[in-house]
């Protein structure tokens, strides 16, 4: 039997073959800072330089303790259940908070200058990295492993907790998006990897940076950037969540778009399920 990347009771996911078959359109296509509305040009120009923009205000400091503390209540149901506490998948479709968070008008317009005006959100995923955590996000380009064509995404991670080195935040190859497909390889069990790839060698792609981030930042990455995260080492958890946007138009070469929800535009594939509001 093949092997696909990650394990889901929600998604298909392509597989190994798949993925260096199937003919995907894998190429950055940058912005243009002329129309920006919301970003500066100067700040589209370094997304386009370097894949990533951060940090980028979005919540205000009461909307952020409000936010974690649902955020929270929800992450001690899930571990109860007896799921782990990266198990917060498409959590759009039963938390109001969230959902309605994809339509801020200070987040659509950020990626909005970003994308277009045609925007779906395709789904959301809380990573929450508890004290003392030995697993590790290994080096990966997104877009290597999602059935979407061409390769379009811009992912929001919204800091629910304050984010540095310490407690494994992220880091990325600056520019690295320009550079096409990055060989990844099936990572070993002893690596405890979140994820079920890895790409060796980062080094040799371009420069690593980290990523801090304050509780209510949020930074902007696009789908082909190298980047990933390690071990949690402190006594304090690092908890995230990602709002994964997207050109409507993109072509779902799977079942993905059952739980993607039409921001802005229009959806002239007719693709997306737009599941209710929770």
């Amino acid at each position: 039997m093949a092997k696909t990347l990650f394990d889901s009771s929600t998604k298909t996911f392509l597989t190994e073959a798949e993925m260096e078959t199937i003919g995907r359109d894998l190429t950055f296509r940058p912005a243009t800072p002329e129309n920006a509305r919301t970003l500066s040009a100067r700040e589209v120009s370094s997304f386009n330089r370097d894949g990533i923009l951060s940090p980028l205000p979005l919540l205000e400091e009461q909307e952020i303790v409000e936010f974690r503390n649902g955020i929270n209540r929800r992450l001690e149901q899930t571990l109860a259940a007896g799921s782990d506490s990266y198990s917060l998948l498409d959590i759009h479709l039963n938390d109001v908070r969230v959902y309605d968070l994809m339509f801020d008008p200070r987040l659509v317009g950020y990626v909005k200058d970003l994308i277009g005006p045609d925007i779906v959100c395709w789904t959301t995923h809380c990573f929450c990295k508890l004290p003392h955590d030995e697993r590790q996000v290994a080096w990966h380009q997104d877009a290597y492993y999602w059935p979407f064509t061409p390769a379009r995404t811009v992912t929001a991670w919204l800091a629910v907790d304050d984010v540095d080195r310490e407690n494994a935040s992220m880091q990325f190859v600056r520019g690295s998006h320009r550079i096409g497909t990055i060989p990844h390889r099936i990572s070993r069990t002893e690596e405890k990897n979140v994820l079920r790839v890895s790409v060796d060698g980062v080094e040799t792609f371009g420069e690593i940076a980290d990523i801090a981030l304050r509780a209510g930042q949020i930074s902007l990455h696009t789908d082909m950037l190298l980047h990933g995260s390690g071990f949690n080492k402190s006594d304090r958890r690092r908890c995230g969540l990602t709002l994964r946007y997207t050109d409507a138009n993109v072509n779902d070469l799977r079942d993905w778009s059952d739980y993607g929800v039409l921001i802005c535009g229009e959806d002239r594939r007719g693709q997306w399920g737009n599941p209710p509001r929770p």
